[in-house]
């Protein structure tokens, strides 16, 4: 049975926004999402067959959803070495093309899952009901794509 994620992408220090046009020269059939805690001995607590929403950080958007495909590889990234090295490989079903096309996610996401991530968490549980509605959210932006 997956579990259901809010992962955010970006970063606020230093002031690291995703690209409004994140697709571009993106894999979205094996998009690597990368992710913490940064020790080798204890990987994050999402998995394969999991289900993971996409939070843009700054932008403050939901703009993706993804099943992650495999369990993660521990790597040094190229730019921030350690600071997120589990990678997931996932395939996006659901997405806007333009992160400002999406639903601002504090707006529709629980406040607690968006506390969670306010204190710096790597990623926030959500419910099946909770997926579900952001999902809904998400698929009801007049740019949505979808596999």
């Amino acid at each position: 049975m997956p579990q259901y994620w809010l992962k955010p992408l970006g970063v606020t220090e230093p002031h690291v926004p995703m690209p409004n046009d994140w697709t571009s020269g993106a894999d979205l059939d094996r998009f690597d999402l990368i992710t913490g805690p940064a020790t080798h001995r204890k990987p994050p607590q999402m998995g394969r067959g999991d289900l993971v929403l996409f939070h843009a950080v700054i932008h403050v958007r939901l703009f993706a959803a993804a099943e992650i495909l495999d369990n993660p590889q521990w790597k040094r990234h190229p730019v921030w070495e350690l600071r997120w090295p589990w990678v997931y490989p996932c395939r996006v079903d659901v997405w806007v093309p333009l992160i400002e096309d999406g639903p601002r996610t504090t707006e529709i996401a629980p406040k607690k899952v968006i506390g969670r991530l306010q204190t710096g968490a790597d990623f926030a549980k959500l419910t099946p009901q909770e997926y579900q509605a952001l999902l809904n959210e998400l698929r009801a932006r007049p740019t949505v794509q979808h596999r």
